[in-house]
């Protein structure tokens, strides 16, 4: 019986060392831009929550003023990028502390979304009567969002 030999061939499993440095710079590469898109696609989520909440919230107070056949106002600050709702005519009104949502009938607004303006005939209260019919209309600027109150109807839009 003859034996042969077998020759081997070296393997040459893995991966060189050049091989994964590249690798890993690649992967560090696609973890920085993915940061970074996630970031500013927070902002602009947490941004179209703040619009819901409020334009909800407006369509909330509307009902609740024809409802209660009561007096219901937003009363909207930018200083503290937040909004309080209150029950009753402007002589004697009180913080809705029941208002859904709120911590004592406010509602603070996320840090990365701003109230930079709020104009309803030059104040920044927007007020529903008993019967459901605003007092006057006006806008509200989100960062760079406007929500707009139609002066007879009450009736929110959506603009930029």
């Amino acid at each position: 019986m003859t034996i042969k030999k077998i020759k081997l061939k070296p393997s040459y499993r893995g991966f060189t060392l050049a091989e994964l440095v590249i690798i890993i710079v690649i992967i560090g590469i696609f973890a920085v831009l993915a940061s970074s898109r996630t970031d500013i696609g927070l902002g602009k989520i947490r941004q179209r929550i703040a619009i819901d909440q409020i334009t909800s919230d407006i369509d909330l107070v509307r009902s609740m003023a024809f409802a209660s056949n009561d007096t219901i106002t937003i009363s909207f600050s930018s200083d503290f990028n937040s909004y309080t709702v209150y029950v009753g005519s402007d002589d004697s009104r009180q913080a809705l502390t029941s208002f859904p949502n709120s911590q004592s009938g406010t509602i603070v607004l996320d840090n990365n979304v701003n109230i930079s303006l709020v104009n309803f005939d030059g104040m920044s209260e927007l007020q529903f009567l008993p019967m459901g019919d605003v007092k006057s209309g006006g806008i509200i600027d989100l960062n760079n969002n406007r929500i707009t109150v139609n002066n007879i109807t009450g009736k929110w839009t959506l603009g930029k």
